[in-house]
């Protein structure tokens, strides 16, 4: 067989499996986490995103839309910041103490009550993402998880699990889906009432 008969019909897996999670997203749950969102904007508190690995990369990505691309179509700007970029504060944490903690000490003394964490993760195991999620909710912050596989510890702790079942280690898809996510709420806010009367 060709190549491209070859990656022809893996773009058709492909493609099948990354329809079946979009077809899992509870759109009750998603509009959970657009209240949560918007309640967190009105209130002036701030929203704190982590992940590791490709999930590292929608959480800057996540930073990026809506520091920058809500410029075009509000004149408010969110305080959302991805707790994934800070270099230096990263290693030295997991140098001095361990890879576990790079978030949560990144939190201490800014998190607040009513301030949100958005915790992205395939497997929703990794333990400096449970270790973060647990300590915004001992602050009464508020947690969000999107999560894929079998939902694992953050689909249980958190206060809006966004939970959409994969195949465990089907990496690509579910890191789609969560870029996707990404997308689905910073675009609607471009035709939220509520949140373009924020200034």
């Amino acid at each position: 067989m060709e190549r491209t008969e070859l990656a022809k019909n893996y773009l058709q897996d492909y493609v099948g499996r990354l329809t079946d999670i979009l077809n899992k997203i509870d759109p009750e749950k998603l509009g959970q986490v657009i209240t949560t969102f918007i309640e967190a904007f009105k209130s002036g508190n701030t929203i704190y995103v982590v992940g590791n690995g490709g999930s590292a990369a929608t959480a800057s990505h996540m930073q990026a839309d809506f520091r920058f691309f809500v410029r075009y179509f509000s004149k408010f700007r969110p305080k959302i910041i991805a707790l994934t970029d800070n270099v230096p504060m990263i290693t030295a944490i997991g140098n001095d103490n361990n890879f576990d903690d790079v978030f949560v000490e990144q939190m201490r003394g800014q998190f607040v009550a009513g301030d949100v964490l958005i915790a992205i993760s395939a497997s929703g195991n990794s333990p400096n993402l449970v270790k973060a999620a647990e300590f915004a909710n001992e602050l009464g912050g508020k947690t969000i998880a999107f999560v894929g596989f079998l939902g694992g510890k953050l689909n249980e702790i958190s206060t809006v699990p966004l939970y959409t079942p994969n195949p465990k280690g089907d990496y690509g898809p579910i890191e789609d889906v969560h870029m996707i996510l990404n997308h689905i709420i910073v675009n609607y806010l471009a035709t939220d009432e509520e949140f373009l009367a924020l200034t």
